[in-house]
């Protein structure tokens, strides 16, 4: 298994002033704020000098920020590139994450729990691939722009490609593009070779879901919520359509899950590896974004814990500059160019007098529209369906025991303080349902799936460890068997009309 060396931290002796676990009272209770974080800057830099590794590691990342912050700059506001910027900058990326989270390599210790979550990931697989070419039908026309925009933008055999550090088909960052581009050419130019890419994420997320659960509830609960998930309509159809919307679903659980193992283990690696997770995600669908709120919280709750001042520098330094080099491009051409970047958001957003206007009769009636967003964007997972042709399956985001266990878990998680996915599932109804138009619509729902998994999961752990497991068993499988059913039974039957177009043309292409 892969393993990360725990960080090597000092005595409490060794760092006065210093708040950590071992050692909440050093500092003197004498020295004023100032004082102490002059003290804890003058100790941090005296232990960082000490260590060669440490400088070393300061060195490498400080060269790979700005060699891929100088690519930034230089290309911020061209959209075309000979293309070796790419391989330079993902050259940086593997640097500094090699660097600052080093690999140990050490026999894995397969036990019961991943020996089922080995046969859950496979399950999910299957759910995914089989007959992806014809379910749930042709494309969508956004599937369809997708496609058309790689094979005339991303490596056409030209001498200059388009820049992945800009954003393209409806504000999406270009990067996205290029992933499509590399699974076409292995796969072919067809539906399957299209859609493949959200096929990978969608089994991937299983895996990061568990480790996500595991480590912020426990393993119990990871492996419901990845039986959940494996198996939920909703997360099954979006892992079969050529959007990077499902992506959200790996990146946020992977993200907040490998800080919080970093955390909880004392191991800086688990940062380093969270803000690679981090970086990555700014390039793919905007809902993602969301993640670094969520992460932000999870930083704060964590600390709040332990009040751990020293290892919240470390940790955050090293998600700083792993997400900074990564993301660091990106954001570079927003700065320089922010009406393309922002101008998805602008036409989705949904407090605007124009939709306001279409709902209410009157441009001005935000009491009305506060009412209307707010049933709709909490009624999307128990009452009301979604309207756009994405998916349309005539239900709501949950069905059967998993609407009434959806909120029971939610309920659970407040008496428990379980915050993680609550604090989830309400910037996911916000952001994605009450702040936009047309809600609810299920492409801004993705990213609150993993949260309404790990809730539902919550909420049948709940009844086995109240003395019936067989109930919560029983519950679980009636889930899972409800969901598959639906969506290869009933919703195959008569699924979107939205989902008929074939795959465009093929140009020739010499890369």
């Amino acid at each position: 298994m892969f393993r990360r060396k725990r960080d090597p931290l000092p005595a409490p002796a060794d760092v006065p002033g210093m708040n950590t676990a071992t050692s909440k009272t050093a500092a003197p209770v004498h020295l004023s704020g100032l004082h102490r974080l002059l003290n804890f800057v003058h100790e941090m830099r005296r232990y960082t000098q000490s260590d060669d590794r440490r400088i070393l590691e300061i060195i490498v990342a400080l060269a790979c920020i700005f060699v891929a912050l100088s690519i930034g700059i230089a290309y911020s506001t061209s959209h075309l590139v000979k293309g070796w910027q790419l391989w330079m900058w993902l050259l940086c990326c593997a640097v500094i994450t090699i660097a600052l989270a080093p690999l140990q390599l050490h026999r894995p210790r397969f036990d019961v729990g991943l020996r089922a979550l080995f046969i859950v990931t496979l399950l999910a697989f299957v759910l995914r691939v089989v007959s992806l070419g014809t379910i749930p039908g042709g494309l969508h026309v956004d599937e369809y722009g997708f496609a058309r925009f790689t094979m005339e933008q991303v490596l056409t055999g030209g001498e200059q490609t388009i820049s992945p550090f800009i954003v393209g088909q409806d504000s999406h960052p270009t990067l996205f593009f290029y992933l499509i581009r590399l699974f076409l050419a292995v796969f072919g130019y067809t539906i399957v070779g299209l859609r493949i890419p959200s096929v990978l994420a969608g089994v991937l997320a299983v895996v990061a879901m568990y480790g996500c659960v595991a480590v912020l509830s426990n393993r119990r609960v990871a492996l419901i919520a990845v039986i959940l998930i494996a198996a939920y309509h909703f997360h099954i159809h979006w892992s079969r359509l050529a959007l990077n919307n499902i992506w959200d679903t790996l990146w946020v659980p992977a993200t907040i899950g490998l800080y919080a193992w970093g955390w909880k283990n004392r191991n800086s690696a688990g940062a380093a590896l969270s803000g690679a997770t981090l970086g990555f995600s700014q390039y793919f669908y905007q809902g993602g974004r969301l993640g670094v709120l969520l992460l932000a919280f999870v930083i704060v709750w964590l600390w709040w814990n332990d009040r751990d001042g020293q290892r919240l520098v470390i940790h955050l330094g090293k998600l700083a500059a792993v997400a900074v080099c990564i993301a660091g491009p990106l954001f570079l051409f927003a700065l320089a160019e922010p009406d393309p970047f922002l101008a998805r958001f602008k036409i989705v957003l949904g407090w605007q007098p124009e939709v306001i206007q279409q709902v209410t009769g009157s441009a001005t009636d935000y009491w009305q529209f506060f009412w209307y967003q707010l049933a709709r964007s909490v009624g999307a997972y128990t009452a009301y369906t979604d309207i756009t042709g994405f998916y349309r399956p005539q239900i709501p985001l949950t069905i059967g025991l998993s609407m009434i266990m959806l909120p029971i878990g939610f309920g659970w998680a407040i008496v428990k303080r379980m915050w993680v996915p609550v604090v989830w599932l309400t910037l996911a109804t916000f952001f994605g349902g009450f702040l936009l138009g047309g809600a609810p619509s299920s492409s801004h729902y993705v990213i609150a799936i993993p949260a309404i998994c790990w809730l539902i999961a919550i909420a049948i752990d709940l009844i086995s460890e109240h003395g019936h497991p067989r109930v919560a068993l029983a519950i679980l499988v009636i889930i899972v068997l409800t969901d598959i059913i639906f969506y290869f039974g009933v919703y195959l039957s008569a699924p979107s009309t939205d989902l008929t177009l074939p795959f465009p043309p093929i140009p020739n292409l010499a890369g």
